[in-house]
């Protein structure tokens, strides 16, 4: 590959990137890159080169420079600092009892109510959904950060009328944002894997509304227990079925 050739790649994967939410793999730049010898100076500047373009690439840390012991020990420190604030605020708040907890829900899905008030009294359980995912490679404090991201967007978009259905969705998104922002450390947020743990959220789903409803559930059934669009359930259910039938293919072949 000569170098008019490898700027031509540069700006096709660039543009692939930006299409896949300006993120991209290591291992699918280094698949495209195949043709040509790299050592890992050579790899570390090519992957530094798509994150100065504001590229995030998936697998790929930048080292930190002059980064000691004494300065991470610090951090944690501040860390710990800022979530025991946190939860003596939260502590703190003069939360109603359950049965008022109820009845201000039940009016705020009428319309009637204060959405803050539901937010205040939702924020235990974010910490509760965030202990269970701590050690997972996110702090504890950034989880329930992006926990009440989640209860907030909850909150912002649900549209029905029941409090137990309300809760769960509540409690759904919020865990989510979470497990959203712990694939992302890891780096393992790759499409094919969010498109696998959306397949098997479907399949619970389907398995869950198929014994409430005596059937199989309609995608319109699944896209609203789900919150998502139709045609996010009809794309997941396709790459499902492409999948079994390439499993199918390659048992069929090693049988052979």
């Amino acid at each position: 590959m000569d170098k008019k050739d490898f700027l031509k790649a540069l700006e096709e994967m660039l543009s692939i990137a930006k299409t896949n939410g300006n993120q991209i793999t290591k291992e699918e730049l280094l698949d495209y890159f195949s043709d040509i010898p790299m050592n890992e100076e050579a790899k570390k500047l090519l992957f530094d080169t798509y994150e100065e373009a504001g590229i995030r690439i998936i697998g790929y840390e930048k080292e930190k420079t002059g980064e000691k012991k004494e300065e991470r020990e610090a951090e944690e420190q501040k860390e710990s600092e800022v979530l025991a604030f946190y939860e003596k605020e939260v502590e703190g708040l003069d939360l109603p009892d359950e049965d008022s907890q109820k009845q201000l829900l039940k009016e705020w899905l009428e319309g009637q109510g204060s959405q803050e008030q539901i937010i205040e009294c939702l924020l235990p359980a974010v910490m509760e959904i965030a202990r269970r995912h701590k050690g997972e490679g996110v702090l504890y404090a950034d989880l329930i950060q992006e926990g009440n991201i989640g209860l907030l967007e909850a909150v912002g978009t649900y549209e029905g009328k029941d409090e137990e259905e309300f809760l769960k969705y509540a409690a759904r998104a919020v865990e989510e944002a979470m497990l959203n922002s712990i694939a992302a450390q890891k780096g393992s947020d790759s499409i094919g894997e969010q498109m696998a743990m959306k397949a098997n959220r479907l399949d619970e789903a389907s398995s869950h509304l198929a014994k409430e409803l005596g059937r199989e559930p309609k995608a319109e059934e699944l896209a609203e227990y789900l919150s998502m669009t139709i045609e996010e359930v009809k794309d997941i259910m396709k790459i499902s079925l492409d999948a079994i039938s390439v499993m199918e293919t390659d048992i069929t072949l090693k049988e052979s």
